[in-house]
Parts: structure tokens; sequence; C-alpha cells
């Protein structure tokens, strides 16, 4: 009977050490689950330096297939600004997983040259106001200056951008320059019709790795105007290939169940522009 007693007042302390356990652990950890599924949260942190952050970041990663160019138009960019950020030389070649900075302080080469321009033609300015006697005729002979300037400037720009149309057809969509298709304008052409470049240049790109463009071509008219061909059947130049206006680039393709479409863009200083103000009407 003793025996029998102390067996039941054994269970009853084990009951009452295992209670005290569990009341115990409980109040020292009352988040434990909640702990645990912090710990998951934190884990999924987005890593802000790679993958698609990279542009978020202010950093571009670039990827096989990918050209200064391609990034700079990409993002609405001056290819020779990006260049100069990143202290890329010409001819501009870049490789892949490398790290382009898509913003920085450094003025690109033709900024630089503006500058000097204007530097150069206030200094003139300076240097005949000292003569006071002559203020008057100053005043004429800089606006006479400033005038005959920016008409040759005028005559070489015309001479520069001799503009064709890349395709004879109806513009069916025009520019806005919101979203990806209102860059530029779309055209009508005829099935299988050829694709040609709107002015001499130099085919920089010519592939189907931007995304949004199809089989894309962007030649590069100066180092203010590029101009890109999109939506094509099948692109007949190659990069770094030298055109004329009217050579021939693509055969004409289409989006989606559009065909015989042509998506044409012009950006100057990496901003689009309205193809129609420098096609002749």
């Amino acid at each position: 009977m003793a025996s029998k007693i102390r067996i039941v007042k054994l269970i009853d302390l084990i009951v009452v050490s295992l209670a005290s356990i569990l009341l115990f652990g409980c109040a020292n950890d009352p988040l434990n689950f909640a702990g645990n599924s912090g710990s998951k949260k934190s884990s999924w942190t987005p890593n802000l330096s790679t993958g698609s952050t990279n542009a978020v970041s202010g950093y571009y990663r670039v990827k096989p297939g990918d050209t200064l160019y391609t990034i700079a138009f990409k993002y609405g960019l001056n290819y020779k600004e990006l260049a100069a950020i990143n202290k890329i030389p010409s001819p501009y070649v870049i490789y892949p997983k490398q790290k382009i900075r898509l913003n920085g302080k450094l003025a690109s080469t033709s900024t630089k040259v503006k500058k000097s321009t204007s530097g150069s033609a206030s200094s003139k300015k300076v240097q005949v106001k000292t003569v006071k006697s002559n203020k008057k005729q100053t005043t004429v002979n800089n606006k006479n200056l400033s005038s005959k300037t920016a008409s040759n400037s005028k005559i070489s720009a015309k001479k520069v951008l001799k503009w064709v149309w890349p395709v004879s057809g109806q513009v069916i969509k025009g520019f806005s320059n919101k979203g990806v298709s209102s860059k530029g304008i779309d055209i009508k052409g005829k099935l299988n019709g050829l694709v040609v470049s709107a002015s001499d240049g130099v085919v920089v790109y010519a592939g189907n790795g931007l995304i949004g463009y199809g089989n894309l071509v962007i030649v590069k008219h100066s180092d203010e105007y590029l101009s890109a061909y999109a939506y094509n059947q099948r692109i007949l130049v190659k990069e770094q290939q030298k055109v004329k206006a009217g050579q021939k680039l693509a055969i004409i393709g289409g989006k989606g169940e559009q065909r015989s479409l042509l998506h044409f863009e012009v950006r100057k200083d990496g901003q689009p522009i309205n193809p129609l103000k420098v096609l002749p009407k």
C-alpha cells in the first residue's frame, strides 16, 4: 500500500515538474513563433545590388549582346555622356557582367565642346567691350556674328541630316513619348517590303536583345542623332557597317497581329523626338 502511494506521488511530481517547465518556457519566450516568422521576413529582404534592381540603384549590369548604345537607348541617355561617366573610350567596348553607372556628374565631350565654343564667344565680347568708344558698334557686330553663326549651324545641320522615309506608307500611330511603342511612329508598309536607313550613318546595333523592339536596328547618324527600326522580319546589315540614306537595313516585319509594320524612332542627345520633325513632308 505504501509503495502504491509513493508511485502516485511520484507521478504527480513528474506532472507538476513538466507543467512548470512548459510554463517557464512560454514565459521566457512568448514570441517564439512570431520570432520564427520574423526570421523568415528578414530572409526575404531583397538584395538591391543585383538583378533587375540595378537600374533602380543607379547601375546596370551588362548582359551578353548589350552595347553601350542599347543601354543608353533603353534608359533615354546620351551614349557619349554614358561613356564619359564610366570612362569608356571610343569605340565604346563593354563586357558581360560589367557594371555601368547610369548617372553622374561628368560632362560629355559634346557638352565640353559647346562650353568651349560659348567661352570663346564670350571672351571675344569681353575683349571688344574694353574699348568703350566702340560700345554701340560692338553690340551690332556681336549680333551679326551670332546670326551668322546660327545660320552656319543650320546649314551644317542640313548637310548632315539628309533624311528620307524608312518605308513608304501611312503613319498609323503617332509620337507621344509615353511607353515603349509610343516613343516613335508606326508606319504601315508593304508586305515583305524593305526598311531603309533614314540618313547616312553607321549601324551600331543589329539584334533582338532589347525587350519590346523585336529585331532592331540602330543607326548612328552623328554625335547627336540616332535612329531605330523595330519589329523587323529579318535584318540585312551588321554592326559597324556604314550605310547611306535609302540603303536597305531590313525586311519589314510586324507586331502581334499587325503585319508589314515598322516602328521608327529618332533620338537626339538620347531623348526621343517626333520623327515627323526631321522626315521630309
